[in-house]
Parts: C-alpha cells; sequence; structure tokens
C-alpha cells in the first residue's frame, strides 16, 4: 500500500512544521502526497516574502492533488532569550554566582547576563527559578535591585547565545502579543491563512485579545485560533481558555521546560480529555519522532508516543524539526501515517453526538442530532464504506468527527473556509463542491463519483449521506442509503 492511500484510511491529521528541509515546491508536494493535511509556518524563523512562496506553493498544490492542505501561522509570542555571549558558548558550574542585567556593556564581567527582554529585571523577584538551554540549566535569584538580578547556578551545564529562557510561574509583564507578532498577524490575515497558533498563552485574555484584533482588521473571513498551552499558568485556567478558543495545541516542547517533566504525560491526557468534552478539536505536538531529524527509523518510544497521542483522543499530531530541519522528512511523515494507520482500529467510539467546534456557540438542531446520529448508527451497523455530511459552517461535520466512528466521513461544503477549518478535525475529509446545492440525488450522483475516483469506495459498498432537501435552510433533514453501482453509471 502506497503513502498516499494510506494516509487517506486513515482519521488523524498530520501536522508539518516548514523549513529548509522541505520548503521547495517539490519538497511540500512530497509531503501532502506521505499524508501532510496541515503545514505550519514558524514566524520564529523565515520572512515573509519566503513564507509567501510557501503558501502559494501549498495552495498549488492542493489544487493539483484536489485535496484540502491548511496553513497554520505560528506566531512566536513572548519568547525570552539569552543575550549574546562572549565566544558565544558559556560553562556554568554548580553554585556559581551570575548576574542579570538590563545590557550588557562590551567589558562586563563574564558572569554578567543580559537577554531580550530588559523587563527581565523588574519582574524577578527572590527565590524564583530561571531555566535556559531548553531546562538543562538553572539558577535561583538570591536578590535584586533596580537594575540586576543575581542568581546561583542550581543545574550547571552549557549556555550558548540566543538560546530561550523559561521562567516558570514568574508573572511576566510582557504583553501576550509584541510588535513582531503583530506584523506577523497583519501578514497571516492579509494572506487569508486559515489557523492562528498563539504561543505562551496565559490568560483568556490572550485568546481575547488576538480575536478582537482578527475583527478590527476589517478581514472579511476569521481564522481559527489555536491557543498553545506551554505555560502552568495557561494549565491552572484551562476551563476558561476553553472557553474561548477554537482549537488546542498541546505544546510540549516549552511545557517539559516550565513544569516539572515527569508530570508532561498526565498533563497531556488532561488536556486532550477536556478538549475532547469540550468538541475542541486538539493538536499534539513536539518531539514526537525526534530521532528521525537523524535517523531513518524512530525509536520504540517514540513510536508509541504517537500511538498514544492518537489513543488519548489528539485530533491531529505535530512534527517540528523532524520536518523543518531533519534528514528525511518525507519518510517521517509517511512513518507517522503508518503508525497511525495502525492504532486507530483502536479507537473507541463514541455514543452521543456533540454539537460542533463550540456547543455554546454553534448548536446543530434537534432534527439534525436525530438525522445524523441515525445516519451513524446505519453506517456501523451496515458496514458502510463512507459517511457523507454536507456541512456550511462545519459544526455538524465536527460533532461527527468527535464521535470518534470507524467510518471515515466526507464533509461536503460550498465554504472553503468551512474545509480549510476541517482539515484539523479528526476523520473528516472536507470537499469543497458546489453539489451542496443539488438535489439529494443530485449529492449521491456526486459523492458516488468523488469515492470511485478516490479509490474511496468500489462497486458493491454501501454509502451513507446526510443532506438536505432546502440548503438555504438551517438542519439535516435526509438520511440516504445506497449501494455503489457497477460500471461508470450511477
Amino acid at each position: 500500500m502506497d503513502n498516499y492511500v494510506e494516509h487517506a484510511l486513515t482519521k488523524t491529521k498530520i501536522v508539518a512544521t516548514v523549513g529548509p528541509a522541505c520548503d521547495s515546491f517539490e519538497g511540500l508536494r512530497r509531503l501532502v502526497e506521505a499524508g501532510v493535511d496541515l503545514f505550519r509556518l514558524n514566524f520564529a524563523h523565515g520572512q515573509h516574502d519566503v513564507l509567501a512562496r510557501i503558501a502559494a506553493d501549498v495552495r498549488k498544490i492542493a489544487d493539483d492533488l484536489d485535496r484540502p492542505v491548511a496553513l497554520l501561522a505560528d506566531l512566536s509570542g513572548p519568547k525570552i532569550r539569552l543575550g549574546e555571549l562572549p565566544d558565544d558558548c558559556l560553562e556554568v558550574q554548580k553554585d556559581e554566582t551570575y548576574v542579570f542585567v538590563r545590557e550588557r556593556a562590551a567589558d562586563a564581567p563574564a558572569n554578567h547576563l543580559d537577554s531580550s527582554y530588559p523587563g527581565l529585571i523588574d519582574d524577578l523577584s527572590k527565590d524564583d527559578r530561571i531555566l535556559l538551554a531548553d531546562g538543562t540549566v538553572s539558577m535561583r535569584v538570591q536578590e535584586t535591585d533596580d537594575d540586576s538580578a543575581t542568581c546561583v547556578v542550581e543545574q550547571p551545564g552549557t549556555l550558548r547565545s540566543r538560546q530561550g529562557i523559561n521562567l516558570p510561574n514568574v508573572k511576566l509583564s510582557l504583553p501576550s502579543l509584541t510588535e513582531k507578532d503583530q506584523k506577523d498577524l497583519a501578514w497571516a490575515l492579509e494572506h487569508k491563512i486559515g489557523f492562528i497558533g498563539l504561543s505562551f498563552v496565559r490568560h483568556p485574555d490572550d485568546i481575547r485579545d488576538l480575536r478582537r484584533r482578527i475583527e478590527e482588521s476589517g478581514v472579511t473571513y476569521r481564522p481559527a485560533i489555536v491557543a498553545k498551552i506551554e505555560k502552568p499558568e495557561a494549565v491552572a485556567v484551562l476551563d476558561e481558555i476553553l472557553a474561548e478558543t477554537d482549537l488546542v495545541m498541546v505544546a510540549r516542547g516549552d511545557l517539559g521546560v516550565e513544569v516539572d517533566i515527569a508530570r508532561v504525560p498526565a498533563l497531556q491526557k488532561r488536556i486532550i480529555r477536556k478538549c475532547n468534552e469540550r468538541r475542541i478539536p486538539v493538536i499534539t505536538a513536539t518531539q514526537m519522532l525526534d530521532s528521525m531529524q537523524h535517523s531513518e527509523l524512530p525509536t520504540r518510544a517514540e513510536a508509541s508516543d504517537v500511538a498514544n497521542a492518537v489513543l488519548d483522543g489528539s485530533d491531529a499530531v505535530m512534527l517540528s524539526g523532524e520536518t523543518a530541519i531533519g534528514k528525511h522528512p518525507n519518510r517521517t511523515v509517511a512513518m507517522m501515517s503508518r503508525i497511525i494507520h495502525e492504532t486507530e482500529p483502536l479507537v473507541v467510539s463514541r455514543k452521543e453526538l456533540p454539537l460542533g467546534f463550540h456547543a455554546q456557540k454553534n448548536t446543530a438542531t434537534e432534527m439534525t442530532r436525530s438525522v445524523t446520529l441515525g445516519a451513524i448508527h446505519a453506517a456501523e451497523r451496515l458496514g458502510a464504506r463512507l459517511l457523507a455530511v454536507l456541512t456550511r459552517s462545519g459544526t455538524t461535520a465536527a460533532a461527527v468527527s468527535e464521535l470518534r466512528s470507524p467510518i471515515p466521513v466526507l464533509a461536503l461544503t460550498d465554504d472553503p473556509r468551512t474545509a480549510q477549518r476541517l482539515c484539523c478535525c479528526w476523520g473528516v475529509r472536507p470537499v469543497v463542491t458546489d453539489a451542496c446545492t443539488g438535489s439529494p440525488p443530485e449529492i449521491l450522483d456526486f459523492v458516488i463519483k468523488w469515492g470511485k475516483e478516490h479509490g474511496s469506495v468500489e462497486p458493491g459498498d454501501l454509502i451513507v449521506i446526510v443532506a438536505t432537501t432546502d440548503w438555504s435552510r438551517p438542519g439535516k433533514n435526509v438520511m440516504l442509503v445506497e449501494e455503489v453501482p457497477n460500471g461508470t453509471d450511477s
């Protein structure tokens, strides 16, 4: 079975980060053919002109392959970085003393450090922890004054210029959107990127602020906001954040630095479970197949990590350095697709039909709920090969996704924005078509033709369709069950 066909049968979506290893037209196309549903544009790296070319290439590839592929603009957020070090490298030893200053002078002592955030000195207090180099080096603040913070090394190691600084439980004065983020957001809105990732979310107000800025920009479309959970402050107010966001990313990189790494697996499961309960699509990210940056095969632990993320209830799993700078981006995506394919038969179906992305915002009519539940029940009892759902806003398709039915779902919509959003929903293959506005028999003809062309159905297979007799009215009132005929006629 080739990679594309195998992925077509999987339901958990794959997100790949774009970088030098894959950013050519052919490189991106190979990743889509291997199984990528959404490309992450990391604004911590990459210039706008390069990102514009990548976005155009992805859209051209999606058109060429007749396959929806979405884009995620991942804003950098208020990431604090270490300043420049003498010789770009510094070995720090346990119990040594270092002093953080607002700006390091050229003739400063070797133990003076600065950061990309001059206000760091004002936010630090005695006994605060400072983590550097992805948490491998730690210091404890001993005392502060108006212009410096004196620290003692608790965990020794190697520091390098521009490495990230993490400050667990330190209340920072930094805004959630930096000046750079605001410029990157304007670019993303101009280029109609479907998903906006908000890094280092600390409070639901951060999401409200981003949504307000999007609304005030005057754009005619509404991108979905992805709240990246990577701070202990976000975990503490998770329910409030889920009430505001459209999607969630379990960003295990910084989360594993900010909290005790032993807590990360339990937090991952808790976050995913809460997202599932709220019908909010959730992406699990960071170091899923990390060794494949250099190796042609993952470790057994990495393969199990991907499988467990699927079993936990992730709508999507994400690759970062593996595709951005790794030696084997295409092989890595194919491997992730294979692991998903082997794991998904173990996913347990749910029984209650949820209402969509937000029960409080998008509610399905009782008729839609009844018809859709009946269609899913019929599809599973009859062993149908495909369940096709008409959906204008995405609510019905997203609700069906949350049931985790083993039957593949084809979401038919006439709105490209809805199709983009559904690229992150488990088990849903969105298709943009005007057939939605036709009669049920016309819709049936389209689904059979599409299924044959894409290898999803064969003569004799059963198809179940949730449709409506009037596309102009909300709700679904039709369920069709049809056997795929022989020959070309349907």
